[in-house]
């Protein structure tokens, strides 16, 4: 038993040839451009650089009949295709060349003879090319002439009959050649494009399922958000979903009440929740906003609290102006905290739900997360509610989020499907491993849907001026009805 489960360990790791296949080709649909770039431009580097170096050549040729002097036509095609084969080693000896360079008055012939045999015939055809074309057509001449004459050392007397002369050559071949250079030039562009698209598929790893989650971090995962294509509002700068104003929200809705219950099991007794992600554009925002919603239709108090002081959005979720009173102000003490509490309405009724927007942005206020307001604050929001949820800038690359460690209960991690790479998810999950953060689980943003689509959003300048931008749902805003929100809560 222990020997069968060594020599497992010690067998290589098999190459899953369907998982590189696919994975290969969701890199290929993302750089499909750049190969089609590439392709094109390999084609005109090869056409330029063939067209301006290019010297012309002529061809002459000449397709002739070899007949054995009182000879059998049987003979004359096995003569001829002996021709055909031993032309080579005659024009290697030297003695076919010096032959017509003598009859051209030449040292040397100024040209390149080549002889080809039509199968299962006694014709010959002769190519002559030059970059002269006199020259061209001289050679073949002298050829037609003296063939003979230097082959019946090798096969015996034998006499060429001409079917069918060029003349004197006029095109110089250019077409073809360029031809052939534009497709040569154009294979391997498309040959280093796809290279490239296997680079990036080595180096740009990313996390795009569950059993990847499972493989690359030790955390559980509270479950998948699906990706949804939607529109976006006109008079704003992304879009948003929620799920109290989404009219198409039931894939959303039961993914968020999965999570929901999970946390819950994971939460136990905790209360103070914080939802951080790697980098900007994960849609933790999201996320974080619509986990409250779902909470709050279950019947809980629900504090929401904007902690991202460097790009405060949550408020802009529920429709609110961003010069409303918010987490900054309070601290400050420039503002009561009744007066920067938003509580929210469906339908003019409360769902339990009150936010605290984090006020106007400042990147120069994340020292104020670490004070002894921001602790007094949170207690006082504790008290409460039931549960208060802190939305914090990404972890992996700033350090806002490790200052309010020390204030929460649990930490959800919000991963986007196909986004951050893996170097840094590992590094937000070990900085907040390091900062003694009680990790409850993963939530895959964006996951993989009934579509088969990935929630990919592309490469762009960040809001804090570092990797990814934000990358957030939408849909246009729905009013949802009585009806629809008294069933929402009940099925909670």
């Amino acid at each position: 038993m222990n020997e069968t489960e060594s020599n497992k360990h010690s067998e290589p790791e098999k190459l899953d040839v369907v998982s590189f296949l696919n994975d290969y080709l969701h890199h290929f649909k993302r750089l499909w451009w750049v190969v089609a770039v590439l392709t094109v431009l390999g084609a005109l580097a090869f056409y330029f650089r063939v067209s301006t170096s290019y010297s012309p050549v002529y061809v002459a040729e000449a397709t002739v009949s070899v007949e054995i002097v009182n000879g059998e036509a049987y003979s004359n095609r096995n003569t001829a295709e002996q021709m055909g084969q031993i032309f080579p080693y005659i024009l290697t000896s030297g003695a076919l060349s010096d032959v017509i360079a003598s009859d051209l008055g030449m040292d040397s012939v100024p040209g390149w003879i080549s002889v080809n045999c039509i199968k299962g015939t006694n014709l010959l055809t002769i190519d002559v090319s030059s970059s002269n074309a006199n020259y061209a057509y001289d050679i073949l001449q002298s050829v037609l002439k003296n063939y003979p004459e230097v082959a019946q050392f090798v096969v015996g007397q034998t006499a060429l009959t001409v079917i069918d002369d060029s003349g004197i050559p006029v095109d110089t071949g250019r077409t073809a050649v360029l031809r052939g250079s534009v497709r040569r030039g154009a294979v391997i562009g498309c040959i280093a494009g796809l290279l490239l698209v296997m680079l990036h598929m080595a180096t740009f790893r990313t996390i795009r399922s569950e059993s990847e989650l499972r493989a690359v971090v030790n955390v559980p995962c509270l479950g998948t958000i699906p990706f949804r294509q939607t529109k976006k509002r006109r008079k704003s700068k992304g879009t948003v979903i929620n799920i109290l104003t989404d009219s198409d929200r039931s894939d959303y809705m039961e993914a968020m009440r999965l999570i929901r219950t999970r946390l819950e099991r994971q939460m136990a007794d905790k209360q103070i929740l914080m939802v951080t992600s790697s980098i900007s554009g994960e849609g933790k925002t999201t996320v974080a906003s619509n986990l409250a919603i779902s909470m709050a239709l279950k019947g809980k108090r629900v504090m929401l609290v904007d902690c991202d002081l460097r790009n405060p959005s949550v408020g802009g979720i529920f429709g609110l102006d961003e010069n409303y009173p918010g987490l900054v102000s309070v601290l400050r003490g420039q503002t009561a905290l009744e007066d920067a509490l938003y509580e929210v309405k469906d339908n003019g009724e409360p769902i339990g739900l009150t936010l605290m927007p984090g006020g106007k942005k400042d990147s120069n206020l994340v020292e104020i997360l670490g004070s002894s307001a921001m602790s007094d604050l949170i207690a006082e929001l504790h008290r409460r509610a039931d549960i208060v949820i802190l939305d914090t800038p990404p972890s992996a690359l700033l350090v806002d989020a490790m200052m309010l460690v020390r204030h929460v209960d649990a930490v959800a991690y919000v991963i986007m499907s196909d986004f951050a790479r893996r170097r840094y998810i590992v590094k937000g999950l070990e900085e907040l491993r390091a900062s003694d953060a009680p990790l409850v689980g993963c939530i895959l943003n964006g996951g993989h849907s009934r579509t088969g689509t990935y929630g990919y959003y592309g490469y762009r300048k960040s809001k804090y001026g570092y990797g990814y931008g934000y990358g957030y749902y939408g849909s246009e805003k729905h009013k949802s009805s009585e009806k629809e929100r008294k069933e929402a809560k009940k099925q909670s």
